[in-house]
């Protein structure tokens, strides 16, 4: 048990920290193809990633499912990780919970800060939400997610990683073209949007070890 502990600390450890998106809720063979898994597959044996995603959660602490009350918050903290990606928003943007940018970027800032607190000194990642696209002929989003709010709050995570000296991957700019990898309801991807994800969250890790 122990030398299993061990190796696994030599490993380079990944947090995957979202919402139902990175959980890969709807996603067929969910443990198989969320956007985590298919990430681990990418970089290979030298890393060690977890999936934190929690259905419904948000980033600021005055919503409805707030992800600083998760259990994947104190976990995804304890894991030690080298590497912490956020994807939150989608939740963020969705009725009630959508008290403007102000209040959603700073408790993003305080979010960031945490993992970048941490004793483990990660490499924090700031990931855009993917886009929301209308299904059929339905005039709205799904479940009242808000698209305008998605793009204020994108715009001002592009902005606190520079702020914060964080690395930025924009999902958002990459999923924009993709209504097929968010079939199923136009919020959540199916296989095929999660691997597109992986693969982008993939390049970004990779381009950024050989700089």
């Amino acid at each position: 048990m122990s030398n299993n502990r061990d190796q696994a600390r030599d490993l380079i450890r990944v947090a995957c920290v979202g919402d139902s998106i990175t959980r890969g809720t709807f996603v067929w063979r969910r443990k198989r193809q969320a956007y985590p898994v298919q990430l681990q597959a990418m970089l290979g044996e030298r890393f060690f990633v977890r999936n934190f995603g929690v259905n419904a959660n948000a980033a600021q602490r005055s919503a409805d499912v707030s992800y600083w009350e998760s259990d994947a918050f104190a976990k995804s903290s304890d894991f030690e990780p080298d590497i912490v990606l956020i994807m939150l928003g989608t939740n963020d943007s969705r009725g009630d919970n959508w008290k403007g940018v102000d209040s959603f970027a700073a408790d993003y800032r305080e979010l960031v800060a945490h993992y970048q607190s941490l004793k483990s000194s990660p490499r924090v990642w700031l990931l855009t939400p993917p886009a929301l696209f209308r299904v059929g002929r339905s005039a709205k989003v799904r479940y009242g997610m808000d698209e305008s709010a998605i793009r204020e709050m994108s715009d001002a995570i592009k902005h606190l990683a520079q702020e914060l000296g964080c690395g930025m991957i924009d999902i958002n700019e990459a999923t924009a073209g993709r209504p097929d990898a968010f079939k199923f309801d136009g919020v959540h991807p199916g296989g095929q949007g999660a691997r597109l994800i992986a693969q982008v969250v993939h390049d970004a890790l990779l381009g950024a070890r050989e700089d």
